[in-house]
């Protein structure tokens, strides 16, 4: 059996484990494993590499891609789908296991299937945003970036109190990792995409936090429409020195933690068997905390933020009552 590897879309850590993980085990079981760089426009391309344990070993702990990606469609047309085909045919590929995010596991896996080729997807992208599933590789990861410049900045709100830190993470339009951040770091505000706020409400919140405790915590999602008036809006109605944190693309490129080398770890397990066992379309996918293969096509809600711990984080859970002693 020979398998491919394709990287669609934005890098995510994690990838390189799930490469080298499949790999050790392909390797184990006398099976081959290859690569395509710079993603489908680069197997269109021809441009085919093999990958064994002791390539793509060493990268297994880095962040990144060690197979470079790309978001050109070049599969929107029969022309760009049959030079994909005969491409595979010509390097004897088996199967394709595909890594990437909601767009590249709903619209890729169908036509590799019509095709014939068995296809298994991987959610792969830290936005956590791919429905059908609550996690994708590299969203833990990505959130504890975010965690290390909040304890920093935080340090000195504590230090040299009088300040505001306003913290954008990346998401897209995706709110799920600026409310998971927020969340877990205890923040005072959190600005998501998904859901509307008041000028006058996030000012007042927000003076009166650094009134209270010396320093106020703001984390918004890169996709909120006024991240890049907010700065100036925030000093306007408070008077309080902001000081403005963006993580941009450095987050996506944090090292993985342990949540996702273990989430990496069970997609290369899931994936080998799968394809082992000749099925044709599936996604490794994460519900109920268990990780598992769904066969077929990919379904499921849209993925909103939980609106419960965007209201605890802002303060308009009406049924919240403190634990009484």
């Amino acid at each position: 059996m020979k398998t491919l590897f394709v990287v669609s879309g934005g890098d995510a850590p994690g990838i390189n484990a799930v490469m080298g993980y499949y790999a050790a085990l392909a390797t184990r079981y006398g099976h081959e494993v290859a690569g395509a760089r710079d993603g489908f426009a680069g197997l269109v391309a021809g441009r085919i590499v093999p990958l064994t344990g002791d390539v793509i070993g060493p990268w297994v702990s880095q962040p990144g891609s060690y197979l470079p990606s790309s978001r050109v469609p070049v599969l929107k047309d029969a022309e760009g789908q049959q030079a994909m085909a005969d491409v595979l045919a010509q390097h004897d590929i088996d199967n394709v296991i595909l890594f990437g995010g909601d767009g590249t596991l709903r619209y890729i896996p169908p036509i590799v299937a019509q095709l014939g080729i068995p296809c298994i997807g991987l959610p792969t992208t830290i936005d956590n945003d791919v429905p059908g599933t609550e996690l994708t590789l590299g969203f833990d990861s990505a959130c504890n970036f975010a965690y290390h410049a909040i304890d920093g900045a935080l340090a000195t709100g504590r230090a040299l109190p009088g300040r505001i830190f306003m913290v954008e993470t990346l998401g897209g339009f995706s709110g799920m990792i600026a409310l998971d951040v927020a969340f877990g770091a205890g923040a005072h505000a959190v600005l998501v995409p998904e859901y509307a706020y008041d000028d006058a409400w996030l000012g007042a919140r927000l003076l009166e936090a650094a009134q209270r405790d010396g320093y106020a915590l703001l984390v918004l999602s890169e996709g909120v429409a006024a991240s890049r008036t907010l700065f100036d809006d925030i000093l306007r109605w408070t008077n309080i020195r902001v000081r403005d944190i963006r993580l941009g693309h450095a987050q996506r490129g944090g090292i993985p933690t342990h949540r996702d080398r273990s989430l990496a770890a069970q997609m290369a397990r899931l994936s080998f068997e799968a394809l082992n066992a000749d099925v044709l379309r599936g996604t490794v996918v994460v519900r109920g905390g268990a990780t598992l293969l769904h066969e077929g096509a990919l379904d499921g809600p849209e993925r909103l933020p939980d609106v419960s711990r965007y209201n605890f984080v802002n303060g308009f859970d009406p049924d919240y009552e403190p634990a009484r002693n």
